[in-house]
């Protein structure tokens, strides 16, 4: 102590000497809030109503604490914001008023929250906070699980394979998103190819052949993504022109032997050429939307218990509980509920917000621009055969909302608050 001033031994004495803090835990409330939230959407299905008073209440906290900045966020984003009045507005319309209307008005909470998180939350601290509730939900899925009664397929703690199907692609995705990210150390990487294989083995159990090969694709568009990141920018637009160019010519190609791949998907996935009866459904979809294109049948007032032609399809496909079942395509799915005006609007927003998230990604690789840009990408593939936009209470819709906000708050030029 001698070589030390009178002022540094008295600070020395005062202090004890302290591990190194590179493995000290800190938080934030508005992070937590936001966790507790997406948590609450990822338990969703075993806790039911109770995962959503997670997500509620959380979420609602988030916004309330700083009510003014939310409430300006939802004035930038207002696009969305309309085309969510709309689907509550739905019930002025709709056969099924309050229904119409509660659903609505949780989609307008949903949207409220998943925007409050996008302008609150920083997008590595998002990225974090859904690797971790998806290793939880593929974590629970694999030791309380459970398969389906029919022995086709295994179900996790989900109601369908399909929503196995999908969080489990989800957990891949933000896992790859990590892994690539060199700013994110050991102890998030690590996991992050854990989260790889649990995801990779959840996704085969599931048996979805949709899930399957949008996922494959997303991985392989991975690769293109990462490949990109390592040229200058000259060379991407190059290298982009160059792949725009292939695609099409592919695309030709793949057109004249058009029949003999659809018959080898069709015996790979062992479905028929209806794709298990969504041409049929799709047939009495256009018919409805060609009864009231402008309006719709009102949000969420199709597959609804006493609707004749819900029921019938029911019965059509063997649908018992009568519940889960959808068009099978984005797009005339809400089409039907909402008319075709709003679902373009619908369109135009999740579009933007792809080609976003894409050229944030590849302008400023990380872990956030990477794994929206393959979060997106992977609905894209989907939204032909799947209904993926917009809901209430859903991650997937949060994650679009927030993708939505990010690509606002991080584009060209623009300096984020």
């Amino acid at each position: 102590m001698e070589g030390l001033a009178p002022s540094a031994r008295t600070v020395s004495a005062r202090r004890p000497l302290r591990s190194p803090r590179r493995w000290a835990l800190s938080y934030s409330p508005t992070a937590l809030a936001a966790f507790v939230a997406m948590f609450g959407l990822a338990f969703i299905a075993p806790l039911g109503s109770k995962g959503a008073l997670l997500f509620l209440v959380a979420g609602m906290g988030l916004v309330a604490t700083r009510l003014g900045d939310t409430l300006g966020a939802l004035r930038r984003e207002w696009l969305i914001v309309l085309v969510t009045l709309w689907c509550v507005m739905s019930f002025a319309w709709s056969d099924y008023t309050s229904l119409t209307m509660r659903h609505g008005l949780q989609l307008l909470l949903t949207v409220m929250i998943a925007v409050a998180i996008g302008y609150r939350v920083a997008p590595l601290t998002f990225i974090k906070i859904v690797f971790a509730t998806s290793a939880m939900a593929g974590l629970a899925s694999l030791l309380f699980g459970r398969d389906r009664s029919d022995g086709l397929g295994y179900l996790g703690i989900y109601a369908s394979k399909n929503a196995l199907a999908d969080a489990s692609s989800l957990l891949i995705i933000v896992a790859l998103a990590v892994l690539v990210d060199r700013r994110l150390s050991a102890r998030w990487r690590l996991p992050a190819v854990m989260g790889i294989l649990l995801g990779g083995l959840l996704l085969v159990m599931g048996q979805s052949s949709g899930a399957l090969v949008s996922t494959l694709v997303v991985v392989l568009f991975f690769g293109v993504l990462v490949l990109l990141q390592r040229l200058t920018p000259s060379m991407r637009l190059v290298a982009i022109v160059l792949t725009l160019v292939l695609a099409g010519a592919a695309g030709v190609m793949l057109s004249l032997i058009s029949d003999q791949l659809a018959r080898m998907f069709l015996d790979l996935t062992g479905k028929d050429i209806t794709l298990t009866g969504r041409t049929d459904l799709w047939a009495i979809a256009l018919a409805e939307i060609a009864e009231r294109p402008m309006l719709g049948v009102g949000f969420q007032a199709f597959w609804v218990h006493g609707q004749p032609i819900a029921e019938q399809l029911w019965a059509d496909f063997g649908i018992t509980t009568r519940t889960g079942f959808h068009f099978h395509n984005t797009l005339i799915s809400n089409a039907v509920e909402i008319g075709v005006v709003a679902t373009a609007v619908q369109t135009l927003v999740f579009l933007g917000a792809l080609l976003s998230c894409l050229g944030w990604a590849i302008r400023s690789p990380s872990a956030a621009s990477v794994f929206f840009a393959l979060f997106m990408a992977r609905l894209f593939l989907l939204m032909w055969i799947e209904v993926v936009y917009f809901y209430q209470f859903s991650v997937a819709t949060a994650i679009i909302i927030v993708a939505i906000c990010y690509g606002h708050r991080f584009r060209p030029g623009k300096r984020p608050r």
